[in-house]
């Protein structure tokens, strides 16, 4: 008689016997310090619940040929584990580790949905309530192109980029290698009329630690260690900075009461600390970075 299907939800650590209908949301490979390459993928179940799925470098030839992106399957056995890795691609407490004993079979499940995208607010990183060991989902509409760097000579391809969400809060986003090369390919200038709509997968947030060392240069660590939250809160506007050379080089230093009291624009630099966000429709002077890993989908509407 054949086993009943479980869910994703049922999977308990230590049960390594079972069977499980699923549908591939999400496909990479990862490439290991030794050379070596595994495959990881996650995994969705007709209710939307998901998984991070682990296999073996040994295995990677078998499951690069069998499982593919957006398939259905049934899944036969598997090892879950606690998911305690320093980033985490799914919320789920345990993740899945593919073993000698997994098999998977191509069959037709229409009714497991396809991707369903769980997007973060742009909102939730600037305010930092966040999980910085978490991997989330990000949209957003391209503001600005900040700075690009082609690779070579050592240096990996770097894209600078901020996105702004429909409440107006904008965010600094640094895209690396393949995916600052997909990004450049598609933002060709002309090419296609109308905003661009980008949309993150696996995003992680971090400090952006170029103003941070900037910051402990100038004024030293123990100034900085009174304003725990200065790596999240960046005080410049990404246009002003892309455009204006008076930003190149900052050696005024100036309080905020000078600020206050100064009668025309001027450039200087200052520190302190960031008692709460004013949103308004033009977005926010303040931004955090965060960092790209799985997949840029870019489209105009």
């Amino acid at each position: 008689m054949s086993r009943a299907a479980i869910l994703i939800k049922d999977l308990v650590k230590g049960n390594q016997v079972w069977k499980m209908q699923i549908r591939v949301v999400d496909l990479w490979v990862v490439k290991e310090k030794t050379g070596q390459q595994h495959l990881e993928c996650v995994i969705q179940d007709v209710k939307g619940d998901q998984i991070h799925v682990i296999t073996r470098s040994r295995d990677f030839k078998e499951w690069i040929d069998q499982v593919k992106e957006n398939e259905t399957y049934s899944l036969y056995n598997g090892e879950p584990v606690v998911n305690d890795g320093p980033f985490k691609v799914c919320a789920n407490p345990l993740k899945l580790l593919f073993n000698g004993g997994t098999t998977v079979t191509n069959v037709a499940f229409p009714e497991i949905p396809l991707h369903k995208y769980n997007f973060q607010p742009i909102e939730n990183f600037l305010k930092g309530s966040i999980k910085h060991d978490m991997l989330y989902d990000v949209i957003g509409v391209l503001q600005d192109v900040l700075r690009t760097q082609v690779g070579g000579g050592g240096r990996k391809s770097c894209a600078n980029i901020t996105l702004r969400d429909i409440e107006g809060n904008v965010i600094e986003v640094v895209l690396w290698g393949d995916y600052c090369k997909q990004f450049l390919s598609y933002n060709t200038p002309g090419k296609m009329a109308g905003p661009t709509i980008i949309i993150l997968t696996h995003a992680w947030c971090k400090p952006n630690t170029g103003l941070i060392k900037y910051l402990s240069k100038r004024f030293g660590e123990n100034e900085l260690s009174n304003a725990p939250d200065l790596s999240l809160s960046l005080t410049f506007d990404s246009s002003l900075q892309s455009s204006n050379k008076n930003w190149k080089s900052l050696d005024e230093v100036k309080s905020i009461r000078d600020i206050a009291a100064l009668g025309k624009d001027s450039f200087a630099t200052t520190i302190g600390t960031t008692k709460y966000f004013k949103a308004s429709k033009f977005g926010l002077p303040y931004q955090v970075s965060i960092w790209f890993r799985s997949i840029l989908y870019c489209s105009n509407t």
